[in-house]
Parts: structure tokens; sequence; C-alpha cells
């Protein structure tokens, strides 16, 4: 079977693999589609802190179909159509007791720890299969997983019905929690660098949209939240120069979700966060988010085709990455067919 590795840094490989068989517990996928992470193009670039090279198999956003599988609980069955969890626990610690699986303490994160999913047959525990709907297609499901992402973040920041929620970044992980505030009942207040993607935001139902660029975020934000400042704020970049601020952007009792990942440590402002009681709750992964995603994008609750912006075959894979890195404003969501 042909499977893309990455042997290291700005090295993509696609190679002959045995494919693999059935074991007790686990179930062989038929992979469809897989979309293109931005933590694939960090993986890329070399600056990804939790990747572990080589790895056979790029990607972790994957569905497809059933081509083996054994008895199980969940009553999956060869053919069924499914999206794949890639977050892999060890079901022995202390989180997993907890039914905490994002935050295993020995967690294998497909695409990053262990192999990933852009293989034509991928081996995949039961317990992480997610059956589809019949009339989602594998294009719309391929969003599954980012948008679990957004979901968990929404409820790391433990998001209400009508609340302001600030989000920083406004990719593909920053869009999906500003939807996910929107089912949540709260209203988002987007905020990036490049117009191109605000532009896109507010077309998509974005209520309120902000160009940081010439700085004024406080200020905009205490306009649009009437001198409160927001109840909470999920940070999808990573940048230091909004974490060491993000006291700011908030009111006092609010809570911070952290989604981005700095490539080194940040310092904070631990003074003003308590003088202000602020909760900072770093996001991880997603928990039991996927049976709602799923739900939610098959009731069309997100602009899945505006998201998704090319279609290509696992052998474009490597330029496509190698543009994404030179014009991250052209692209959102690639999405690769197996």
């Amino acid at each position: 079977m042909k499977v893309l590795c990455i042997e290291k840094p700005e090295k993509l490989e696609i190679k002959d693999l045995p494919k693999p068989e059935l074991v007790p517990g686990q179930a062989v996928i038929k992979m469809e589609m897989c979309g293109i992470c931005g933590s694939d193009v960090t993986a890329y670039r070399g600056v990804n802190p939790t990747m572990r090279y080589p790895i056979n198999g790029l990607g972790h956003e994957g569905v497809g179909v059933i081509e083996a599988i054994g008895k199980n609980d969940k009553g999956l069955k060869v053919g069924d159509r499914v999206a794949l969890e890639p977050y892999v626990p060890c079901n022995k610690c202390h989180m997993c007791a907890e039914e905490r699986f994002n935050n295993c303490a020995d967690i294998r994160v497909c695409g990053v720890h262990k192999d990933g999913m852009m293989a034509e047959y991928f081996l995949h525990p039961v317990q992480l299969l997610y059956k589809l709907p019949d009339d989602l297609t594998f294009k719309h499901a391929a969003l599954v997983e980012p948008f679990t992402i957004g979901l968990h973040a929404a409820t790391r920041a433990r998001v209400k019905i009508g609340e302001k929620v600030v989000i920083f970044g406004a990719g593909v992980i920053g869009l999906m929690a500003a939807f996910a505030c929107i089912n949540y009942g709260a209203f988002p207040i987007l905020i990036d660098v490049i117009q191109e993607r605000l532009d896109y935001a507010r077309e998509h139902g974005i209520p309120y949209v902000f160009n940081s660029k010439e700085g004024g975020i406080e200020e905009y934000l205490k306009e649009v939240t009437e001198g409160k400042l927001p109840e909470a704020m999920i940070d999808c970049t990573g940048a230091p120069v909004i974490l060491e601020q993000m006291h700011n952007y908030v009111c006092h009792g609010a809570r911070i979700a952290l989604v981005g990942w700095p490539h080194n440590p940040v310092a904070i402002n631990t003074v003003r966060l308590m003088q202000k009681e602020i909760d900072i709750c770093p996001s991880r992964n997603s928990n039991k988010k996927f049976p709602e995603a799923i739900k939610l994008i098959h009731e069309n609750k997100i602009p899945t085709d505006a998201f998704i912006t090319k279609m290509i075959r696992l052998d474009e894979v490597e330029t496509t990455i190698q543009d994404m890195i030179k014009k991250p404003s052209d692209y959102l969501k690639v999405i690769v067919e197996i």
C-alpha cells in the first residue's frame, strides 16, 4: 500500500509498505480522505515541538471505510463509513480513568507520535471510530476532526449563551472555534492580521472581526462590549505578543483557553491575571467531541464547502505544503484524496 512518510523536516516520501493486518480491538480502514492540518505544515518545516521523526504516514484528519473488524460493542461492521479520532490514549493512567482521554499521560497522536493517516489502509482502535451518516460526504466529514478542536476550546473556555468571546487567529482552528461559539449561543469576536481571512469570516456569519495589524485591540474590544471586555478568550496563535497581553483582552473573572502552541516559553503577567482572577485553561486535542462535530456538520451548522480551499492527491502534498508556507493567506483547508 502507498503511505506518505515524513522522514525528517522537509522530506516527504511515498513508500510502498505492507497492508496492516487485523488485530483484536482494532479495525482496518480503507482511507478515503485526510485533511492537512497546520501542525502537518509545522512538522514539515521542522518547528512542531511535539513531532517525532520519522513517521510512516503524515496526517490525523482521516475518514474512510471499515475493511476488516471483529466483534465490538459499538455495532460497527465492514462497509461502515467512519471518522477516525486520532488521539490514541493508554487507557491506564489517571486521566484515562477520569475519561479525559485527550490529556492521557502517555497519549499518542496519529501522524505526530505514531503512524498517520495519509495511507491507503490504516489500523486504528475501534474505540476511536465514529460512524458517519450515509448522506454526509467524505469531503465534508474530513472537517470533523478540526471542528472538534474548536468545540473543545469553547468548552475549556466555558463559553456561555450571550457572552462575547474574543478569538485570536482566523485560520481553520480559529474559525472552527468561532463557529463553535455560535453553536453554543455566544458571539465570537475574531482577530487577525490577514484581511482576506477576516473578510471570509464576516461573509460566513462571524459577527465581529478586527484587523489588529495597527494595534487597537483593547479599544475595539471595549467598544464591542460597551466597556466590559469579553467574558472569554480563545487563542489559536500561540503568539507571544498576544499571550503577554491576554489579561488586557478579557474582563474580571474571565476564562482563557490556549489552543495555539508557542515555539518557546512565553512570559505572562501573573500579577494582572491574579488581580482579575482569570482562569487560564490550556486546550489540548479534543475529548468526546466527535459525535457532536459529526452531528453539527451533518446539520450544516458550519459552512463546510467554504472551508475547503483545495482537493489534492497524495503525490501533490509536498508541493502544496510548500505553497501553503509561502502563501498562507491563500489557504484554509486542503484535503488529500487517498
